[in-house]
């Protein structure tokens, strides 16, 4: 008996190190398989593959602590999310140059597809990022600075190492968050032998991994202090971009695009605060998600035990 297509397709996606398609037709494979022989395997492998957890991309055991691997295609509410005209206008040029840089490489040419998202904090940063992957089709691969600095000299560098060898390998959209936090301009850093001249280490050495990536891979960097990272790897980004808090008008369609996909609602007058007060994405979504329990609770509280 021969190869089914998607038998085919799950060969060539693991081939490929393409984790997301893999699973998918995984997921197929279980599905087209009706012997009484094999029920028991392709049930229990149909609830792994669909189950809420199997989002999350399991990692060796020494990347665990570093990165977060996530299979966005399924997690990723896309119906919920607003995105600006502003936005929409870097996601385009990334989407862009992923399309092309298979040619790219055909004919010799590095690009990396690398966009720096500067900002102040909860204007939505990581969640671009998370956008880009859907959109991209690729996993989302996490690694947030600030938890990588280790106290033992070179142990850094090390794990910097690891999680840029892991992207290498899978073609993802990799998310460096936080960068300021380890890559201080080196004008600033001139004790060579003292924590100055560790921190210019580590920034040289994340330029040196920056210069291994492949085409295949989409880098997302993000910082709320553009002005501390030193300029050799600012230069290493392809497009830097503001991501600003969100005008009234904007923040009235985010309310109501992630009201209208959870069908909850809200008077005009009970909306009003959370339009005209100075509050970024984050903080306008924590105090929905306030708005929302409390009703939800109001409507059934009484049935409650108190």
């Amino acid at each position: 008996m021969g190869l089914t297509d998607n038998q085919k397709q799950l060969i060539k996606a693991v081939s490929e190190n393409n984790l997301i398609a893999a699973k998918k037709f995984a997921i197929a494979c279980v599905y087209e398989d009706n012997t009484q022989k094999n029920r028991c395997f392709c049930n229990k492998f149909k609830q792994i593959l669909e189950g809420s957890g199997s989002n999350m991309i399991e990692l060796p055991y020494e990347l665990k602590s570093i990165l977060c691997v996530e299979d966005v295609s399924n997690s990723f509410k896309e119906n919920r999310y607003y995105l600006s005209e502003r936005e929409k206008a870097i996601l385009y040029n990334i989407i862009c140059m992923k399309k092309v840089n298979e040619r790219l490489m055909e004919m010799g040419i590095q690009y990396i597809n690398s966009t720096l998202l500067y900002g102040e904090s909860g204007t939505g940063k990581t969640t671009f990022g998370r956008y880009v992957a859907y959109k991209s089709g690729l996993p989302f691969c996490y690694l947030n600075f600030s938890n990588l600095i280790d106290s033992h000299l070179g142990a850094t560098s090390k794990n910097i190492s690891k999680a840029f060898s892991y992207a290498i390998l899978h073609p993802c959209v990799f998310m460096l968050d936080e960068i300021d936090c380890i890559s201080l301009r080196r004008s600033n850093s001139n004790d060579s032998g003292g924590p100055g001249g560790e921190i210019a280490r580590v920034t040289i050495s994340i330029m040196q991994e920056f210069d291994k990536l492949p085409n295949n891979i989409i880098v997302i960097g993000a910082t709320n202090r553009m002005d501390r990272i030193d300029e050799a790897l600012l230069r290493r980004f392809s497009l830097k971009h503001e991501v600003k808090p969100l005008n009234r008008n904007e923040k009235e369609e985010f309310i109501k695009k992630f009201l209208k996909d959870v069908d909850m609602n809200f008077s005009y007058k009970e909306l009003t605060t959370l339009v005209e007060n100075d509050q970024n994405q984050s903080m306008i979504m924590n105090e929905l998600i306030h708005m929302i329990s409390k009703k939800i609770y109001d409507e059934i509280g009484s049935d409650f035990n108190e």
